[in-house]
């Protein structure tokens, strides 16, 4: 009887864990995605100009970038639910606040709070339905999760639409805070137990310094570019890198765990193949809706419908590829979502100015294909080639992975418009020949990054990690 009881503890938190933590990813998914619909409007109506608008975008990514591998080996250290809780909360009462915010600066601010409170979050969910699932049922839950990443970056724009043009911008922020208060409270009083080391390790300061430098030098000096001083941070944040690795090889308890790269060829190339995946294939939407406006003349709505069809096939494959992930060799399932990615990307190398629109779906529906095959497994693959006292790290992880792919991939896309077309608007007869050239070489370029993606997601090797049992914690 006891161990029935038990049991049935556990099955609860399991799926008290998997509810919370996905409608916690889809909220911030749907978040990001509707802002970004409804930045245009919030700039209008506090004339906010350009340079501040590109900050209110940035900043928060920035944030959530440069701070989840710090937050990671803290939740390690005093307890991931704990940390998730404080997260949720800083996001909750960040978006109230930002609802009531009447200038740029004070958004800002608080755009950077929020994303402190995104990288609490991101640090700690992946790393607590690590904690609470055995290996056989891992893939499932991150399917699962990552599914509802998708269903928010599906519904997010329709729904962003629709509440800017009815409500106005400030209930993109109000709208989430229901659900945010819902998952602190249950958080708190229902889910039950807690995930940490059982000794609590010196934390590294001068390296979390180091690695927040060196990566807000990066992603700033990327989405800076061509600008000199872009260039420069650039430099720098490859000298500051360095020394982070130096310091971190050469000191007793680190933030980031080198040894887990050492003689872990299926961790390493794990996050290798997630990092050049999402660096090739992040920024395709962004271009095909500039195309489908721009070149095309499509509304914004009719664009966005076409759009669509990639995270819907996201969010279907999702959980399937995360199930599988549970009973066939990663190898075999990330390598194949990448093929189908690449496939994607080989068709928008044909982009022109009368391509059909048949077959930028069916680039879009590769794409999704591609996603929904490659993210959950290749999380399942970070997260079962770690011990249980580096969760936290190696949740941070497959967030940083996704954050700076995504960056670099923007960041790529930015560049050869600035190169290529320059200071031209749409209404010039030589925009769309320059537009049509620069994002050919995009898809050329991320072809080939695709293509190195595919060999790094088959260079992990076979799947080591069926059938280990975890040490059931906090239960």
């Amino acid at each position: 009887m006891k161990n029935r009881i038990n049991f049935s503890a556990l099955k609860e938190t399991r799926v008290i864990a998997l509810i919370l933590i996905s409608v916690s990813s889809f909220i911030s998914a749907f978040s990001g995605s509707a802002f970004t619909l409804a930045a245009p409007s919030m700039a209008l109506d506090l004339s906010i100009n350009t340079a501040e608008l590109s900050w209110i975008m940035t900043i928060y990514v920035l944030a959530t970038a440069m701070l989840q591998i710090p937050f990671g080996k803290i939740a390690d250290n005093f307890g991931r639910k704990r940390i998730y809780l404080i997260g949720t909360s800083i996001f909750t009462i960040s978006a109230l606040v930002l609802g009531f915010m009447n200038s740029s600066t004070t958004i800002i601010i608080m755009r950077f709070i929020q994303g402190i409170g995104s990288a609490l979050v991101f640090a700690t969910g992946t790393a607590i339905l690590t904690s609470v699932y055995p290996p056989q049922k891992k893939g499932f839950a991150f399917g699962i999760n990552i599914g509802s990443v998708y269903l928010g970056l599906t519904i997010g724009p329709s729904l962003g639409g629709f509440l800017t043009d009815f409500f106005g911008w400030r209930s993109i922020f109000f709208s989430v805070v229901p659900f945010g208060l819902i998952i602190v409270f249950l958080v708190a009083f229902v889910l039950k137990g807690e995930w940490k080391n059982e000794e609590k390790e010196k934390f590294d300061w001068i390296g979390s310094i180091i690695y927040i430098a060196t990566l807000f030098m990066l992603l700033y000096g990327f989405r800076s570019l061509p600008k000199n001083y872009g260039y420069g941070l650039i430099g720098a944040s490859i000298a500051t890198f360095g020394f982070f690795l130096w310091w971190e090889w050469n000191i007793d308890y680190p933030i980031l765990q080198l040894r887990l790269f050492q003689n872990n060829r299926f961790f390493t190339f794990a996050n290798l193949a997630a990092f050049t995946y999402y660096t090739a294939t992040a920024a395709t939407t962004f271009v095909l809706s500039l195309y489908l406006q721009d070149i095309r003349l499509y509304s914004a709505l009719i664009a966005g419908l076409i759009l669509l069809a990639r995270p819907i096939f996201q969010a279907i494959l999702s959980p399937i590829g995360g199930t599988l992930s549970d009973k066939i060799d990663h190898r075999i399932i990330t390598t194949t979502g990448v093929g189908f990615g690449l496939i994607g990307l080989i068709l928008l190398t044909f982009l022109g100015s009368e391509t059909s629109l048949i077959l930028i779906i069916l680039s879009l529906i590769f794409g999704g294909i591609g996603f929904g095959l490659f993210s959950s497994p290749n999380a399942n693959s970070i997260m079962s080639a770690v011990p249980k006292e580096s969760y936290g790290v190696a949740s941070a992880l497959v967030g940083t992975m996704r954050t700076v792919g995504m960056t670099f991939s923007l960041g790529l896309v930015t560049l050869l418009f600035a190169l290529i077309i320059g200071d031209l608007g749409t209404e010039s007869i030589q925009y769309e020949f320059q537009f049509l050239r620069s994002s050919r070489i995009a898809f050329i370029i991320f072809v080939v990054v695709c293509v190195i993606s595919l060999i790094f997601s088959y260079l992990r090797g076979k799947n080591k990690y069926f059938g280990i049992e975890i040490k059931e914690e906090g239960i």
